[in-house]
């Protein structure tokens, strides 16, 4: 499971080394640990997971981004919120982000000190879903890594692979997200 991904990883950070010709500042104006991040950060200690999306870093709660994890009351909810705490839990992280979601959260990128993304390991390991309908949001390097890792854990059978699985913003609100054909700005985030 390490090795899967280590592997994905190295793979995610190839993609973020140009290549398109769109620099990471004309795409956000921050990078963190090679990828191209929004430009606040909050460093600290994470003293709880809430879900498989959503964990807290000295006081602030942060919703994962561009990933989307089952519920609690859904299958493999659990088991998602385990493997988020096993990753993070008692540990220091940066949280890198632009903005905050309808519930007052940040929506950031989590980062480990070794520079592991926290987010694209939920995907890989299938403990959640590449949130592809806020696939704008990011620049294209992520979202081939995002897809990438999703696919795998996908092909493999991993967490919530392993069983017909049902989205959680089916689970939530009973119909699919709509995911864009393109992204306005191409590379751009639109935040």
């Amino acid at each position: 499971m390490r090795c899967v991904l280590l592997i994905l990883w190295c793979l995610f950070l190839a993609a973020c080394g140009g290549g398109d010709g769109v620099s990471p500042e004309s795409v956000s104006g921050a990078t963190y640990c090679g990828a191209v991040t929004g430009a606040q950060r909050i460093a600290g200690k994470v003293t709880s997971v809430h879900d498989g999306d959503t964990i807290t870093v000295n006081g602030q709660s942060i919703r994962l981004d561009s990933i989307d994890a089952p519920e609690l009351a859904q299958a493999y909810g659990a088991q998602s919120r385990e493997h988020l705490s096993a990753l993070v839990l008692g540990q220091q992280v940066t949280v890198t982000y632009a903005q905050k979601d309808q519930y007052d959260r940040v929506l950031g990128t989590v980062f480990k000190p070794d520079c592991s993304n926290v987010n694209l390991s939920q995907v890989a390991s299938g403990a959640a879903w590449y949130y592809e309908a806020y696939k704008c949001e990011i620049d294209s390097h992520q979202r081939t890594a995002f897809a990438a890792a999703q696919a795998s854990a996908k092909a493999a059978a991993q967490g919530l692979w392993a069983a017909p699985a049902v989205a959680p913003w089916i689970f939530r609100n009973g119909v699919d997200a709509k995911v864009p054909a393109s992204c306005p700005n191409g590379d751009a985030p639109s935040n």
